[in-house]
């Protein structure tokens, strides 16, 4: 409905539903969070820190998005120009969550497995080599030194995005539960 009201240029109705549609995504990032904590089998999803990367996380995706929409769409320049702090901040706090993640000591030996699949098994060059590269140390280097870059930093931000889920997702499930 948001979305349908920006391109139909209704601004009242735009203004009324972005804060409710801001806090729908929110809660939807948390409540996955919860999903993943319901699969007490898989140590990796456990982690504390899992709400607050899926919050960032949904706002790395909406600040790309509104990165790679026509300045008609995003609304003006200045909204281009806020899509370009938020992926930037949105990258920063990515990368150091994915570092705490990462470089910390598991509580589990199921969960610190995981991780070493993640960085050191068979999911470590879509792990280093797209989701840490690929989709975060270039495009946070590109918004940070090329000013004309928001569109190709928003794609492979996505990009890095899904190659995180995807080792995330495959290494949680890839330890034996018994």
């Amino acid at each position: 409905m948001f979305w349908l009201s920006a391109v139909l240029e209704s601004t009242s109705v735009t203004r009324l539903l972005l804060w409710p549609t801001v806090l729908a995504g929110f809660l939807a990032a948390v409540y996955t969070a919860f999903l993943f904590g319901q699969c007490e089998g898989r140590d990796l999803w456990q982690t504390p820190l899992l709400p607050v990367h899926l919050i960032v996380q949904a706002l790395m995706s909406g600040a790309a998005a509104l990165g790679l929409l026509p300045t008609s769409i995003a609304g003006s320049s200045a909204g281009v120009a806020v899509a370009r702090i938020a992926l930037l901040a949105s990258l920063i706090l990515h990368l150091l969550i994915v570092a705490a993640e990462f470089l910390m000591p598991h509580t589990t030996d199921n969960a610190a497995y995981a991780a070493r699949l993640i960085t050191h098994g068979p999911f470590r060059l879509m792990f280093w080599g797209g989701a840490v590269v690929a989709g975060g140390i270039l495009p946070l280097v590109m918004l940070m030194l090329m000013p004309i870059s928001l569109a190709s930093s928003a794609v492979l931000a996505l990009l890095g995005l899904l190659a995180f889920e995807w080792c995330f997702v495959m290494a949680g499930q890839s330890v034996p539960n018994s």
